[in-house]
């Protein structure tokens, strides 16, 4: 198991921005692979309570070391109920929602249909429900490596909508991959981009900048 999966809640919920609290759509920006911070995880162990859902998108590690992580992080009794999908290639598409912990699978990466289908059918906004819904999307590089930025800005419009109003939409991405146009263009369709830098002792610096666009 990488040992980035399987670290334990480091306890630095105490550096997210007021805004987590009531909601929002933040570009997470970290210096190195997001799954090295896994911010988005730790988002989730802070502000999600027994109640919520958190669908969870991962691009670059599988589905098991993502529910490993998420599993170290929060507490049995109180983190929201976990679903996934696996959008590594690893797994066969499309599986079948109904386990303890669904998940779905898409053919890789670039398979960005089959992963709005995914969470569509993780995400029934048919029934009416006063619980949360938040999403997190790990790690957007091995998306970006597969598919335009033009294309994949505006799979992001679609999957921010899948988050309930008081809910977070969180997505990973490495900064030190890609260039600053990459980052511009991704940062008008957020609320706000959360810096995280300095990964000492398993905990980063955490810097919020909010954005014009929402």
């Amino acid at each position: 198991m990488d040992s980035s999966d399987a670290r334990v809640d480091d306890g630095y919920g105490g550096q997210f921005p007021a805004v987590f609290e009531t909601g929002a759509t933040v570009l997470v920006a970290t210096a190195g692979p997001p799954t090295d911070y896994d911010v988005g995880l730790e988002a989730l162990a802070t502000f999600g309570t027994g109640s919520d859902t958190a669908v969870v998108v991962t691009a670059a590690t599988p589905a098991t070391r993502t529910i490993e992580a998420f599993a170290a992080r929060t507490g049995v009794s109180e983190r929201p109920a976990l679903k996934l999908v696996d959008a590594t290639g690893t797994r066969p598409a499309y599986g079948a929602p109904y386990d303890e912990i669904p998940v779905l699978s898409t053919t890789g990466p670039g398979d960005l249909e089959r992963l709005l289908v995914a969470l569509a059918d993780l995400t029934d906004r048919s029934i009416q429900s006063p619980a949360r819904r938040h999403l997190v999307v790990r790690d957007l590089s091995p998306i970006l490596d597969t598919a335009t930025v033009e294309r994949v800005t505006t799979v992001l419009e679609r999957v921010r909508s899948f988050r309930t109003a008081s809910g977070l939409c969180l997505f990973g991405f490495d900064y030190t991959n890609h260039d600053e146009a990459t980052l511009a263009a991704l940062a008008e369709h957020v609320d706000g981009v959360l810096w995280a830098h300095d990964l000492a002792a398993d905990q980063p610096t955490l810097d919020y900048e909010p954005t014009t666009q929402h």
